[in-house]
């Protein structure tokens, strides 16, 4: 698929609504200091949402409406600048070579922000997309008529490699990047000085970084350092030299990043894609679902079949299987005898490089044999019905019974017949479907999992039952309609396993447990930190998060429930949330890490985190 640029370039950001609807472009845009990597959204000083703001380099990307902003690694996408969209839903496609890899939606909040994959964000919808270089990235709204869209940059990063005073960054890119727009940075706010006052016994940014096309304005290198390096046949390199080795351990032990964006040339919907090398690789991200990996296989729908006395030969190719799925790796291929209730399969490793046979022996020459397939890759797939193979070695295609068939056209003259009567098929069971999630709260479980399908046109999924059982006593359900749903009034500290079936009307699947995570969980409290900040000059504490219990105690130190006490019985809201804004707190060690311990409903449950200095 083809998207045309608002430049006329094939840059692959997508204008394909009439330009009345648009808002017009911006033309003053403000530079600003960006913000420590992974930290997407968080509030200046002057009150300015910032997410990617100014780098440290030249040919910064602007931070006006519309900025798509892709974290290829993470699998994660976030839009800012939507201001306009405020209150709309937001759907957001990932493709590849024109075919949908994913799918998400959210609603925009006030300040023209969403994103996808991240704790506290959106979740993609049943799978989690792995997002990689080439894939474009579009957003829809629910009520404004146009449609954003940004390409996933290529760019890479191979090694981070230390040597002496000296940090070596190496990667790749293809030949989508355009390098005046490409940045190579490492942040770390413990390389910014306290107080500019102060000797430079710091480089004193917290964020460095090269471009292979530097200006004035902003040149490579600085106090402190310098950064040096080529890009070229799709290939960089950059050394980043520190001037002592305490700052070299700093550039070393910082945040390695690589930059691209798309050209500003007044359009509205600027792509950005961040490739972090730190950060470990989706998806399913702050709970949300797991990614293709987890999803079963999709068996061959036809065969080839011959028989030769008791011998069945079926000869078959694998089908075309979902963008990062597993491969298939395994088959299971049976004959079913109808006479003795039973029956006669055989198992062979998939073969990758084209069509693959099987030969079924041991059968009644005599005997019709209905055949069935299965597809392996880690998880074995819904069998697939193939049809009867004749004892005259014909075949007959399977064909769905419940399936409605035609009404035979009316022939010769007179009167018109009333229609033939059709008869109605009978009610059949839904599909399976897979738990794609599993997550204990405080005498609680939530699961999520993948849409079951309905046996046939006449039985439609009515909804699912979730079921949460111990290794000794009654096991717990409740009946949802979607596809999450949580069984309360569990006991914290009991292990549980969990289970869910579809519904069609009386009729139900077998228990499917989850697949590719992990099915037995132990309610307890929960508690999370969405928000932890101190500064320095004032010892002063920012923290919030949430908790299923009632209070929570924090502290300083990498010990849950014990270190000089920042506040204790913090009050957790009616809304699940906590915060801490406390001045003239303890003194935070240098390796900014505290504790948050919960109160109530044994077990306690305790968390450690990382602070990040502001000043």
């Amino acid at each position: 698929m083809h998207i045309p640029s608002r430049t006329g370039a094939t840059t692959g950001v997508a204008d394909i609504s009439p330009a009345s609807h648009r808002k017009p472009p911006t033309t003053h845009r403000k530079k600003v200091n960006r913000m420590v990597a992974g930290g997407l959204a968080v509030i200046t000083t002057t009150g300015a949402l910032v997410t990617f703001a100014g780098l440290a380099q030249a040919g910064n990307p602007p931070t006006g409406p519309g900025n798509i902003e892709i974290f290829a690694k993470r699998d994660m996408v976030a839009l800012e600048g939507y201001a306009d969209q405020a209150g709309e839903t937001a759907t957001v496609t990932v493709s590849r070579n024109g075919q949908q890899v994913g799918i998400g939606e959210g609603v925009v909040d006030a300040t023209g922000f969403l994103e996808f994959n991240h704790p506290g964000g959106s979740c993609w919808t049943g799978v989690t997309p792995n997002i990689r270089g080439g894939d474009l990235v579009e957003v829809k709204f629910s009520e404004t008529a146009f449609t954003d869209g940004a390409v996933t940059s290529s760019v890479k990063i191979d090694s981070v490699t230390p040597s002496g005073n000296t940090v070596n960054i190496s990667g790749t890119y293809g030949a989508d990047v355009s390098l005046d727009r490409f940045v190579v940075e490492v942040i770390n706010p413990e390389m910014r000085r306290p107080d500019p006052s102060t000797p430079a016994t710091l480089i004193g940014e917290r964020a460095i970084g090269w471009t292979p096309v530097p200006d004035a304005e902003h040149p490579n290198g600085g106090p402190g350092y310098t950064a040096e390096g080529t890009a070229a046949n799709g290939e960089f390199s950059v050394n980043f030299t520190a001037e002592s080795a305490a700052d070299a351990e700093r550039i070393a032990d910082g945040d390695h990043v690589a930059l691209t964006w798309m050209a500003d040339a007044g359009e509205l919907a600027l792509g950005a894609t961040q490739y972090e090398f730190e950060e470990s690789d989706g998806p399913g991200f702050g709970g949300c679902p797991a990614g293709p990996t987890t999803q079963p296989p999709v068996a061959p729908s036809t065969v080839d079949a011959a028989r030769s006395g008791g011998d069945v030969t079926l000869t078959w190719t694998t089908p075309s299987q979902p963008a990062d799925a597993n491969p298939v790796t395994h088959y299971r291929v049976a004959a079913k005898d109808t006479v003795l209730g039973q029956e006669i399969a055989i198992r062979q490793g998939a073969n990758t490089t084209g069509p693959q046979t099987a030969t079924i022996k041991g059968l009644d020459a005599e005997q019709a044999y209905p055949l069935i397939i299965e597809a392996y890759n880690g998880m074995w797939s819904p069998v697939s019905e193939l049809g009867t193979l004749n004892a005259d070695g014909t075949f007959t295609p399977y064909v769905d019974p419940n399936a409605p068939g035609d009404t035979p056209p009316v022939t010769g003259g007179g009167e018109t017949p009333p229609p033939p009567p059709v008869e109605q098929p009978g009610a059949v069971a839904p599909t399976a479907p897979s738990v794609t999630r599993v997550i204990a709260g405080s005498q609680s479980i939530t699961a999520e999992w993948t849409a079951a399908q309905p046996g046939n046109p006449t039985s439609p999924v009515t909804g699912y039952e979730l079921t949460a059982t111990p290794a000794t006593g009654a096991p717990v359900t409740t009946t949802v309609t979607g596809l999450t749903g949580t069984v309360t009034g569990l006991t914290n500290g009991t292990a549980y396993t969990v289970s869910v079936v579809a519904k069609a009307g009386e009729l139900s699947t077998p228990a499917t447990i989850a697949t590719g995570v992990t099915a037995a969980v132990t309610p307890g409290d929960v508690v999370t930190v969405s928000r932890a900040q101190y500064r320095a000059d004032r010892n002063e504490y920012r923290i919030s998060g949430t908790s299923t219990s009632t209070t929570v105690h924090v502290r300083i130190g990498t010990t849950l429930g014990s270190g000089a006490t920042i506040q204790l019985s913090v009050p957790v809201l009616a809304d699940g949330t906590w915060s801490i804004d406390r001045r003239n707190g303890p003194v935070l060690p240098a390796d900014n890490r505290f504790n948050v311990v919960t109160t109530t409903a044994a077990p306690h449950t305790g968390i450690t985190s990382a602070m990040t200095r502001v000043r």
